[in-house]
């Protein structure tokens, strides 16, 4: 168990500080709650977008890598169905410049057409290359549009297609923003060198701020029920046959979640997993196999 202290700023940002005096360095975690869930035909892939659109600069900070490397650090991030998150690590003495990168951009990002345009096309030619120009790269796009019917989960985080992507607006861009990159809609992680007063310092500096508009999360449209087996078959030019199968499992706050997560291991984890013996090992029709859980908020598979 990883000891932690929390607390929730006035404006809803939820603060969670874990102090490791063994190091110098130091994780600034800025988690918001808005993945590809909280998309609609048509406007999908925003939240992979966005993930982009953060790194373009904002108000006070043109550049936001060379601020990050200047104070000795690295940053990244990443977005899934449920959630886009990012992170700096960096001397823990310089820990102060991660909250005022994240606060600016949080309340001040660059939404000038020049940034909305460089953006879409670096994520344009990202979607070309691995999920049309590639081998199975389309596979989870095919995979996930037969296993929902109308939740958000239909399509992956890159987007349904790219015409959904050329067609943001500049008021598409302005709306998802002010939605969701909102304290009250963050969760905010420090680990490292770092003291829960000297967080909590900084953080009611550099984020005691609300946002303009009431937080009305976007809640995606549940899933119908239906049964029964459901199959489909693309020809590509491809290397040699793949074969998907998804069962539909329960959301990760479930205990049968658990119990599905550990049956995925058992099957196909690993060189000593069920599957990987008998039909990799042994076998002489698959060369390899592997499984996994997509661990999601809303029932996944």
């Amino acid at each position: 168990m990883i000891d932690y202290h929390r607390f929730t700023l006035e404006n809803g940002l939820d603060v969670l500080v874990h102090e490791d005096h063994s190091s110098k360095i130091a994780v600034v975690n800025l988690l918001y709650k808005v993945g590809s869930r909280n998309e609609r035909l048509g406007k999908t892939g925003l939240a992979h977008y966005f993930e982009h659109l953060m790194f373009g600069g904002s108000q006070h900070i043109p550049n936001f890598d060379t601020e990050v490397e200047r104070a000795g650090g690295s940053c990244n991030a990443f977005t899934s169905p449920d959630l886009t998150n990012y992170y700096i690590t960096l001397p823990a003495a310089n820990i102060e410049t991660a909250f005022w990168l994240e606060s600016d951009r949080m309340y001040f990002l660059s939404l000038g057409e020049k940034s909305i345009e460089t953006q879409r096309k670096v994520v344009v030619e990202e979607f070309k290359q691995r999920y049309l120009n590639q081998p199975y790269g389309d596979a989870m796009h095919h995979l996930r549009d037969e296993a929902y019917a109308q939740h958000a989960y239909k399509w992956p985080t890159i987007g349904a297609q790219v015409a959904d992507i050329e067609g943001y607006t500049r008021e598409d861009v302005a709306h998802f923003y002010a939605m969701h990159y909102r304290p009250d809609n963050a969760v905010l992680v420090v680990a490292g060198g770092v003291t829960v007063e000297e967080v909590r310092r900084l953080a009611e500096k550099w984020f005691d701020r609300k946002a303009e508009t009431p937080f009305m999360p976007q809640v995606p449209l549940p899933e119908a029920n239906w049964s029964g087996k459901k199959t489909k078959t693309v020809f590509a030019d491809v290397p040699t046959d793949a074969l998907y199968k998804a069962y539909r499992i329960a959301e990760r706050r479930s205990t049968d979640y658990l119990k599905a997560d550990l049956l995925s291991d058992m099957l196909a984890f690993g060189k000593s997993s069920l599957l990987e013996q008998q039909l990799v090992k042994n076998g002489k029709h698959f060369a390899s196999i592997s499984a996994y859980v997509t661990g999601s908020i809303d029932p996944g598979f």
